[in-house]
């Protein structure tokens, strides 16, 4: 057990926003506005409900009064706006309901809010509106403020049944109350030796008897005592592994390592890790080594709801086998510029063993997975996919040339989609071109080519054009090819001059080589694009800035493969942000081994960064 005295800031918990809670806009601003609407201001009929509130919020407002109520939502900070900061003490004194109710009924267009009442597309009731100023109290109410309230009036002999009802206290501020405490006898009890911070006290303890209180700060308090453990189980044999160390570390939402602990495999095959306050935002992932690969699990959190996590991790044999790799798909996108072409091809593999591909040498920093490019390609660079987007993609450097081709020097994983890689090469073009190179392996789901609609034409009839479409990044023209199951080459005849498009001030311009533009709409076009594939093994790579050596990857520096479910057929696959956290971790431990200068260090972490950061939020 080991006690780690480190805090973080929760407010980057690690949730993310779904699409549909956009549909609130900017949020709740609470800002100062005039009335925009003749929608009478009314008292709750029945006590509000801050729980109910809470759900609400977090469809329609946290995205710009973030989960802390501190006023640091997504949609917030990238608008520059300033919304009201719930959770702090000040709000709650001076915020008069009857006027937050007209805010959030009628909106404050000119702070970036809508309304939420009548004129809304999708309205609250007044029910929900005077739920939401319940939350909002609750967020500037800890639970120790109301008990010492309700000590304090106890303690003087309070009546509460003679205090003011719901409707007082839903049309005051707490500081007209307090004004009004100075001159009337409103609790029935004397309070002129009181602090105003028992004053107030008073109050929170008097308001809360008019409506469901909840903390919505509690599951982000640290957690006094996590458990996570978990069972390493073989997913090649789904035997258990009776042998070995486990090794636990937690980051922050900002990427630093806070903590790191060994722990033993037992006889049964189980692990447990015991940590003393954990703070609400850290990510845990653990990572165990079996023969000489290392194999993660996914990334997980613990709150204070649930301070214990089962942590399943899966380790595989390894096969050395060629034949139970599979291409599953290939888009090829071509761009063109003056005299030259610029080939990205898109390979989705696959391995269909229920074990991991490390070479048919069995010694992966000798190679796995191989590639063909054409003769005469120059420029030529790799990148991994991480997620289902494009813009996913970062620069891939542990592949090397043979006297046949590339290899890739990390161990594939089992499953669909275990590798992603974008390949990108230039060539020479002059009005025509044999574009072609060898698949090797079987490519199973046939291929596409994507290209701008630029007078360019493939002439084989094997490949089938689907005309040209429009899309939002310009016209693209696609072609398939259905029969290239057993085919050990990819072969394509390019004819024709390619025509030039005017730039926004008539120049002449070569036709676009934007390849991300074309690859999202091109691949959109023709719907072939198989998304949810991520990226599992140990991998080094820089950023595209400046030139940096390949790195070799010893038994030191092992690859680290992906944990898949324990079925045979089926695998789990982990999301990106395990993905990226993972590669992150790997980055930082080669720099600690002295792998990378300063510099590169620096460079591709940040890249890294950037990416986590997006899927994040």
């Amino acid at each position: 057990m080991k006690n780690n005295p480190h805090f973080a800031p929760a407010n980057l918990r690690l949730l993310a926003v779904l699409a549909a809670f956009a549909a609130a806009l900017l949020g709740l601003l609470w800002l100062p506005a005039t009335h925009l609407a003749a929608q009478d201001t009314v008292v709750p009929e029945v006590p509000p409900n801050a729980e109910n509130g809470l759900l609400i919020y977090a469809e329609r407002c946290v995205v710009c009064h973030g989960e802390l109520g501190d006023g640091q939502g997504i949609q917030a900070i990238e608008a520059g706006l300033e919304p009201a900061t719930l959770a702090d003490p000040a709000f709650k004194l001076t915020a008069v309901p009857s006027v937050m109710f007209d805010i959030i009924s009628n909106g404050n267009l000119a702070a970036g809010m809508p309304p939420f009442g009548e004129t809304s597309t999708n309205p609250l009731s007044e029910a929900e509106i005077w739920d939401m100023i319940a939350l909002a109290y609750s967020f500037s109410t800890r639970p120790g403020e109301i008990a010492a309230g309700e000590a304090l009036a106890t303690e003087l002999g309070a009546d509460i049944a003679t205090w003011p009802g719901l409707e007082y206290w839903f049309s005051r501020s707490n500081e007209q109350i307090l004004a009004e405490l100075a001159s009337e006898d409103i609790l029935g009890i004397d309070v002129s030796s009181l602090s105003q911070e028992e004053k107030l006290s008073l109050l929170d303890y008097g308001r809360s008897l008019h409506y469901t209180y909840t903390d919505p700060l509690a599951a982000f308090a640290p957690v006094e005592q996590a458990t996570i453990g978990g069972q390493v189980l073989n997913g090649s044999t789904n035997e258990i592994v009776t042998e070995g160390e486990v090794r636990l570390r937690a980051f922050t939402a900002q990427l630093e390592e806070m903590y790191s602990e060994t722990a033993p495999v037992g006889e049964d095959g189980r692990f447990e890790f015991q940590i003393e306050d954990v703070p609400a935002d850290w990510v845990f992932l653990a990572d165990v080594t079996y023969g000489d690969l290392t194999f993660n699990s996914d990334a997980v959190q613990v709150s204070v709801v649930e301070p214990t996590v089962d942590l399943p991790m899966f380790v595989f044999d390894t096969t050395t086998d060629p034949a139970v790799i599979v291409i599953d798909r290939l888009h090829m996108i071509i761009t063109f510029t003056e005299e030259r072409v610029t080939v990205s091809e898109l390979y989705i593999f696959s391995n269909t063993a229920s074990a991991v591909f490390v070479g048919e040498s069995g010694d992966f920093a000798e190679g796995t997975v191989k590639l063909g490019l054409p003769t005469g390609a120059d420029n030529i660079s790799f990148q991994r996919g991480f997620g289902t987007t494009l813009d996913t993609f970062i620069p891939a450097t542990n592949f090397v040339q043979t006297d046949t081709g590339w290899v890739d020097t990390t161990p594939l994983r089992p499953g669909a989609g275990s590798l992603n890689l974008l390949v990108n090469y230039d060539l020479p073009y002059d009005d025509g071109l044999l574009l072609a190179h060898p698949l090797t392996y079987t490519l199973v789901g046939g291929a596409s080519v994507i290209m701008a609609d630029a007078g360019v034409n493939i002439t084989e009839s094997e490949w089938i054009s689907q005309g040209a479409q429009a899309t939002a990044s310009g016209s693209f023209v696609s072609y398939v090819n259905t029969n290239l199951a057993g085919a050990t080459a990819v072969s394509l005849t390019l004819d024709g001059r390619p025509s030039q498009i005017l730039d926004s001030q008539g120049n002449a311009l070569p036709v676009r080589n934007e390849t991300n533009e074309l690859i999202v709409g091109g691949v959109a076009l023709a719907a072939m694009l198989v998304v949810g594939f991520f990226l599992v093994q140990r991998w080094r790579a820089y950023p595209e800035v400046g030139t940096y050596p390949e790195m070799e990857t010893t038994a030191a520096t092992v690859p680290q493969v992906k944990t898949t479910a324990p079925s045979r057929t089926a695998v789990r696959r982990r999301d990106d942000k395990t993905t990226l956290l993972q590669a992150i971790a790997d980055l930082d431990d080669a720099y600690e081994a002295g792998e990378l200068d300063e510099t590169a260090y620096q460079q591709q972490r940040q890249a890294l960064k950037d990416r986590l950061t997006a899927v994040w939020n």
